[in-house]
């Protein structure tokens, strides 16, 4: 599997960071979505390396004393296609593909074991 390719538990992630796993979670209920985990069949988050990177600007903007509702303006798309900017076209494709991938993986999973 390619290193981008690569999903990390939330104790990799907690560790990788040093974040508390709580915090994780916070951030991902109170950011709207911008950090969502693909899961396992039995609920456990997996974090792709583009979760790891949006959670490494979080933890950068909290740092430097932002609070969160901050940080979610500063990362929410602007309204409107005209104000759109094409890294955040590409950030949604790529997890798009990624919750693709999952999917298709446990499907395949499951049709073996199954």
């Amino acid at each position: 599997m390619d290193e981008k390719d690569q999903l990390f538990t939330i104790l990799q992630v907690s560790e990788k960071l040093k974040v508390p796993k709580h915090t994780l979670r916070f951030w991902e209920k109170e950011l709207g979505g911008f950090i969502a985990p693909l899961r396992t069949n039995g609920g456990q988050r997996r974090y792709t390396e583009q979760n790891v990177l949006v959670l490494e600007e979080v933890k950068k903007c909290r740092e430097l004393g932002m609070s969160l509702p901050e940080i979610n303006q500063k990362i929410a798309p602007p309204c409107g296609p005209e104000n759109v900017q094409p890294g955040k076209i590409d950030l949604l494709a790529n997890r798009v593909a990624e919750v693709v991938k999952t999917e298709v993986y446990n499907f395949f999973v499951k049709e073996e074991n199954g």
